[in-house]
């Protein structure tokens, strides 16, 4: 029986967690919502889009993500 892992979500982190598991050798399935559903959020039907600049946050107002998106 071959064990797969199984990662709900093709966002940054389970992109990045499904590419770190198959680089060891792990089998992957990776489940994503999109292009069947789609969100006012998103704007393509790709792996990895970034939707949330929060993510990208730091304590430096002028150069983290946020505010480099608003220049």
């Amino acid at each position: 029986m071959t064990q797969e892992l199984h990662i709900v979500g093709g966002g940054l982190a389970g992109s990045e967690a499904a590419w770190q598991a198959a680089r060891i050798g792990v089998p992957v399935v990776l489940h994503e919502m999109r292009p069947q559903v789609e969100t006012f959020a998103h704007q393509t039907g790709n792996l990895a889009e970034m939707v949330c600049s929060n993510s990208c946050r730091s304590d430096d107002s002028e150069q983290n993500a946020v505010g480099l998106l608003h220049w």
